[in-house]
C-alpha cells in the first residue's frame, strides 16, 4: 500500500495518514494478522465489509468525519490488494448540517475545502471534471464514483513532470461538494463525468469572480490562523519570561515541614 500511494501521491503526508490509520483498524478491531485477514477476505469480500463495519461500531462515539479518516487506511489497504470493499460512509455521529448557501457561496465553500489538505493547486482544482474523482483499483488507479468514502481525485501537476497523480479530499469537501452537485441536478442538469467537478448550478464553469472571493477568504483565513498562532507563541514565551522554566518555582516536598500540613 505506501509503494503505491507513494509513487501516485504528490502529497506525502497521504502515505502517513493511511498507514497511520491502518495500524489503528488492526489494533481496534484485534485483528493483529492483517495478512491472515487479507487472505479471508479475498476468499470472501464480505470478511472486509464486516471487519469495517465492526471498526466503526468499535468507533461509535466518533463523528461520522472522524469514522472516515479513521477508516480510510483500512478501505485503501483492501482495495489496493485486491478485495472489492465498498468505498461509503461508515456510521456515526452525523455532523451538524451546513448552513444553506447561495449558489456562488457553495462554490466557494468547495474551493476552500477542496484546497485544505489535499495539496491541489487552484488551476489544478478548476481543472478536475466529475470523472476525475472517486475511488482506487489493485494498481491505484482511479474508478470513477463521486460518492467514494474517502474520495480520491486523479490530476496532472500544474509544474513540473506531467504525470498523473491522485491526492484525496476531506470528508467536509466531499460532503460540500455532493451538496453543491444536489444543486445541480435539482435544477435539472444531468450529471456528466466531462462536466467540472467544481461548478456553478447550472453545470457551467466557476467564475472569475468566484475565484477572486474564494481567493480572499483563503487569504484571510490563513492570515487570521497565523496571527492566532504568533499570539498564542507570544502569549506562552511572555509566561515563561515572567514566571521563569517549567518548574523553577516549584517547592518539593523535600523543601516542606509536612508536619504543617497533617
Amino acid at each position: 500500500m505506501a509503494t503505491i500511494l507513494a509513487e501516485r501521491c504528490r502529497e506525502e503526508s497521504w502515505v502517513r495518514t493511511s498507514v497511520a490509520s491502518l495500524d489503528r483498524f488492526r489494533t481496534t478491531t484485534g485483528h493483529s494478522d492483517l495478512e491472515a485477514l487479507l487472505q479471508q477476505a479475498i476468499a470472501e469480500p464480505a470478511v472486509a465489509e464486516q471487519a469495517l463495519v465492526a471498526f466503526a461500531t468499535a468507533m461509535a462515539g466518533y463523528t461520522e468525519s472522524q469514522i472516515s479518516g479513521l477508516a480510510m487506511g483500512a478501505k485503501i489497504w483492501f482495495r489496493l490488494n485486491g478485495v472489492a470493499v465498498p468505498w461509503r460512509p461508515l456510521a456515526g455521529i452525523a455532523s451538524p448540517p451546513a448552513l444553506p448557501t447561495t449558489d456562488q457561496q457553495g462554490v466557494e465553500h468547495v474551493i476552500l475545502l477542496a484546497l485544505i489538505g489535499s495539496g491541489l493547486r487552484l488551476t489544478e482544482l478548476l481543472r478536475l471534471r466529475l470523472g476525475d474523482a472517486g475511488s482506487l483499483d489493485s494498481e491505484g488507479r482511479l474508478i470513477p464514483d463521486i460518492e467514494a468514502d474517502p474520495l480520491a481525485v486523479q490530476f496532472v501537476p500544474h509544474r513540473g513532470k506531467q504525470t498523473q497523480r491522485i491526492t484525496f479530499l476531506m470528508h467536509q469537501a466531499r460532503q460540500a461538494l455532493l451538496a453543491s452537485l444536489e444543486q445541480s441536478t435539482a435544477a435539472g442538469k444531468p450529471l456528466d463525468l466531462a462536466m467540472p467537478l467544481v461548478a456553478q448550478s447550472d453545470g457551467s464553469k466557476v467564475t472569475s469572480a468566484s475565484v477572486k472571493r474564494a481567493r480572499r477568504r483563503s487569504k484571510s483565513l490563513i492570515r487570521a490562523t497565523s496571527e492566532t498562532n504568533v499570539a498564542l507563541c507570544r502569549a506562552t514565551g511572555d509566561f515563561f519570561r515572567e514566571w521563569g522554566l517549567p518548574g523553577s518555582r516549584f517547592e518539593g516536598l523535600e523543601e516542606l515541614n509536612i508536619e504543617e500540613y497533617i
